[in-house]
């Protein structure tokens, strides 16, 4: 048997644990709307995936892959879950600063049908 004075930290201990892991359990399953995704997109992605981008490094959409409209998004849904959220290699160096949260939201986007409407 635990002695009294371990009883409060371990209890307060397995309630945090608990605590965090349902939260984390709601985040996994919530789903994720095309405005939510259009945002991470518009603000890290469209620099240089666009039909005229803004990056001095990329006249041109790199490999012809253009975020611009909701259809281009969807069509590259797959790509876009493999390159940010899975393999983690766009944007490149992380130049547009993508934070961890913002590649959750891209592929639980895909995850949930990338859906567009």
């Amino acid at each position: 048997m635990l002695s009294h004075r371990w009883r409060w930290p371990l209890l307060i201990g397995v309630v945090a644990v608990v605590g965090s892991t349902s939260r984390e359990t709601a985040r996994r399953q919530r789903s994720v709307g095309y405005a939510e995704a259009r945002t991470v997109v518009n603000r890290r992605c469209i620099e240089c995936h666009s039909a005229q981008p803004t990056s001095r490094a990329f006249p041109i959409a790199p490999r012809g892959v253009m975020l611009d409209t909701a259809l281009q998004m969807k069509q590259y849904a797959r790509r876009i879950e493999a390159r940010v959220a899975v393999e983690r290699t766009m944007p490149i160096a992380n130049m547009s600063g993508m934070t961890d949260d913002e590649r959750w939201v891209l592929g639980r986007w895909v995850e949930t049908g990338a859906k567009i409407q």
